[in-house]
């Protein structure tokens, strides 16, 4: 009788285990998204040397020591709103992957393209005023230079692969998949992007279509008239 006791009182802790677990695993995930959240307008609104951990921490509803063992310190809270902003699904692999399934079914490498094209308008949207915040953070800080590289690097990688996967057989000749990768990086970078919608104003619409028309002419033959 004890030990039916004992059995069932351990089959009972580890079904409010299983239970809270997802539980307890929502919450950090809600909690890190404040968090994100709340750093992302204080970045953007007040710079990386302007923002504090407490003021974020009052902003996103949690203790300082929360955010620091959560990202580490104000670098790792910068990274993390890098990372967020570029693929802010909750699984960021979710997005991309079907985007990139639907791609594959597009004959025509002009659509395909196009389709590129809006899917890094949509992340420079996300990602510019951060962007903003680690060149303005470089000068002082040498982790932003450095970040500022691996992103640079990792846009560059990736951008050259799907050009490769998806564009490759239709680039212009003489033009190989790496140089068209560099030409799509170039194009798409968040200083140029910067430059035309703050600086000079134009819209996202604007940006769009001119991006779009450029890189079809820099990076693929001409459509066919047929």
């Amino acid at each position: 009788m004890i030990g039916t006791v004992v059995e069932m009182s351990g089959e009972v802790k580890q079904s409010r285990r299983t239970y809270n677990s997802p539980l307890r695993a929502d919450q950090a995930r809600q909690t890190r998204g404040r968090i994100l959240g709340a750093a992302y307008r204080l970045f953007a609104d007040r710079g990386y040397a302007g923002t504090t951990i407490a003021t974020v921490a009052d902003e996103a509803g949690v203790s300082p020591e929360t955010i620091y063992l959560t990202f580490g310190g104000k670098r790792g809270l910068l990274e993390g709103v890098i990372e967020m902003a570029i693929a802010p699904e909750a699984d960021p692999t979710t997005q991309e992957d079907a985007l990139w399934k639907e791609l594959i079914q597009v004959s025509d490498a002009h659509d395909r393209l196009n389709a590129m094209v809006g899917y890094s308008c949509a992340i420079l949207a996300r990602t510019g005023p951060v962007h903003a915040v680690i060149r303005g953070a470089a000068d002082k800080e040498p982790f932003a230079a450095a970040l500022g590289s691996r992103l640079l690097r990792d846009r560059l990688m990736n951008q050259t692969s799907r050009i490769g996967r998806y564009l490759g057989a239709a680039l212009r000749p003489g033009l190989s998949v790496s140089e068209a990768g560099e030409r799509y990086c170039a194009l798409t970078s968040p200083e140029l992007y910067h430059l035309l919608t703050v600086e000079l104003g134009w819209t996202a619409a604007q940006h769009r279509q001119w991006l779009t028309a450029l890189l079809e002419t820099e990076l693929l033959e001409a459509r066919s008239s047929s």
